[in-house]
């Protein structure tokens, strides 16, 4: 006699609901701090390889926030740093722009206070030049300036 396989369906539907647990986890991690790096092969496998910061793979965008409104803000002290929000209006503050910046690096810093600037300055520590005003001015209350490097010049340009 031939008896019908039940079993079968048992576990079939138990494997369903695994795989459907599985596609639904998550597969990034949405709390990167920048300094995190991957490797990144050159000419192939078994070449040279370079580990890549993942503040560089999103534009070094990791926001950093400031009450300070005087003397001289170093956030970037690594090139972690790509948006600083001052939360207090500047009257008197320096911003140091990130050392040994990559191609094409961007910084923005964005007046996130409730006044306008009546002060506020960009320096660079490593010998690139700055193109352009380094006086954020009187910046308005929500608005940004934003400074782009670019490596063939060593130079930094305001970009707005």
């Amino acid at each position: 006699m031939i008896r019908p396989m039940y079993f079968g369906v048992g576990a079939v539907i138990p494997a369903l609901a695994l795989g459907y647990y599985a596609l639904a986890q998550p597969i990034t991690n949405r709390n990167l701090s920048g300094n995190e790096v991957i490797v990144a092969a050159q000419g192939g496998p078994g070449g040279p390889s370079i580990f890549v910061p993942t503040s560089q793979l999103r534009g070094g965008s990791n926001p950093v926030t400031t009450a300070s409104v005087s003397g001289t803000l170093s956030p970037a002290l690594t090139n972690t740093t790509g948006l600083l929000v001052s939360t207090a209006a500047s009257t008197s503050l320096t911003v140091q722009l990130p050392p040994t910046p990559w191609d094409g690096q961007a910084f923005v810093w964005v007046n996130g206070s409730a006044g306008a600037f009546t002060a506020g300055t960009v320096a660079t520590t490593d010998g690139s030049t700055i193109v352009g005003s380094t006086a954020a001015g009187t910046l308005a209350a929500g608005s940004s300036i934003q400074y782009v490097y670019v490596l063939a010049t060593n130079s930094w340009y305001k970009a707005r």
